[in-house]
């Protein structure tokens, strides 16, 4: 389409979702910068825009009752877009589109969503490899190049101070390698047994030069963390309570990170360090950590793999990812960091 001065992105989703959109972003700024870029996020995941140059204003999302909906389709009307890309495809994202008013709304064609679109694109077509190829899609509609794939977080200096601070109090900096453990994930089926982190850790018992930093996010996860950092011993720091920014600038002072399928871990892949990450209810081929280097563990065996499912009772595709599996992966990361 012609220069669009004002574009609105909207994509309510996890951190991991909206952190995959960067690349997007950057291009959208390339193509057109002389455009004001808005973006609808949720209030949970907009600090992962903060500090991103490619973003002019978020528009945060809070939910609430009717009242709090309307007053915020009425924000997004009053910004006058011309352009607006629908990532998600919710019956909620779809009517934000279709009230912003813009002259191109596009989205992908989700069911009866699509009719909220004057310009409808392929889900099929665009799901052929990862979400963050998936969201570069509709850029071959505006006559626009993927530039620069690489994900974007840029740190403050204020973040990057409290990092540096973290690692001086724990006696973090000298001769040692800070190894990010990030047992957390919002489905339970999704998580790699407690007692296999606690085994990770202590096969690295002889190795007094790395460290665990054990990270966590709400009351439940802390619970969690601190059972594996005590399992694991002396060699196991627990990450104290942080907000999204700081628990980033935490990780990214780690020489290697290993977690579950979950935001905090697709953090760590936008500041290039190796992750090791186990996957069975969702597929690494979409939703896997981007970048190269990564290594990705799971039980090939398995039929019912990449499920989606939330409430599996007895997630064998966890259960089944060997210890010496993730060991092995491990040194092999923390070989490759020191070679860089």
């Amino acid at each position: 389409m012609n220069d669009p001065q004002r574009i609105l992105v909207i994509r309510l989703s996890g951190v991991g979702d909206v952190l995959w959109t960067t690349p997007l972003l950057r291009s959208l700024r390339q193509g057109y910068p002389r455009a004001k870029i808005f973006y609808v996020v949720r209030q949970a995941c907009a600090p992962v825009l903060e500090n991103n140059p490619d973003v002019d204003e978020l528009l945060v999302y809070r939910g609430g009752g009717p009242k709090h909906q309307l007053a915020f389709l009425q924000d997004i009307r009053s910004r006058r877009c011309h352009l607006c890309l629908d990532l998600v495809g919710t019956p909620r994202t779809a009517i934000q589109s279709l009230v912003s008013g813009a002259k191109v709304r596009m989205g992908f064609d989700f069911g009866y969503r699509r009719f909220f679109y004057n310009r409808v694109l392929s889900a099929a077509e665009a799901n052929q490899g990862h979400e963050v190829e998936f969201h570069l899609y509709p850029l071959k509609f505006l006559g626009l190049e993927a530039g620069d794939r690489r994900l974007v977080f840029n740190l403050t200096p204020k973040e990057i101070d409290y990092r540096k601070n973290f690692w001086l109090e724990r006696n973090l900096k000298r001769g040692r390698e800070v190894v990010g453990i990030i047992p957390t994930g919002g489905w339970a089926c999704k998580r790699w047994p407690e007692e296999n982190y606690i085994a990770l850790g202590q096969a690295f018992a002889q190795k007094k030069d790395i460290v665990f930093l054990i990270f966590w996010g709400n009351a439940q996860e802390r619970h969690r963390a601190v059972r594996i950092a005590q399992g694991i011993g002396p060699q196991a720091v627990l990450a104290p309570e942080t907000s999204l920014r700081q628990m980033a600038a935490l990780i990214s002072g780690c020489r290697a990170v290993v977690g579950n399928d979950t935001g905090p871990l697709h953090l760590a892949t936008a500041f290039d360090i190796p992750v090791i990450s186990f996957y069975g209810p969702t597929s690494p081929q979409a939703q896997g950590p981007w970048g190269q280097g990564h290594r990705v563990l799971r039980d090939e065996t398995l039929p019912c793999l990449v499920c989606n499912r939330t409430d599996c009772r007895r997630p064998r595709c966890m259960e089944n990812i060997k210890v010496d599996s993730a060991v092995q992966a491990l040194r092999q990361a923390l070989a490759q960091a020191e070679a860089k």
